[in-house]
């Protein structure tokens, strides 16, 4: 496939940022690869800055949720 994307991945996912957010995965989990790529552009697609958000967006889920997942 053309255009720099890897066949069979998300279409939205450029083949460029696949190890970024395999690396976000392992940090902050429980993120689909379309929600990781459009918060790294959010973030100007700065890795550390993004994993930060989304591990914040997990925090206050699990503390909506009656969970704190930091007492682990």
């Amino acid at each position: 496939m053309s255009g720099g994307f890897r066949v069979g991945a998300s279409s939205s996912v450029p083949a460029s940022v696949r190890k970024t957010i395999q690396n976000i995965k392992e940090i902050a989990g429980n993120h689909s690869d379309d929600e990781i790529y459009a918060m790294l552009k959010e973030c100007s697609m700065d890795p550390n800055e993004t994993a930060q958000k989304l591990l914040f967006q997990e925090r206050g889920v699990g503390l909506i949720l009656g969970r704190n997942y930091w007492d682990v």
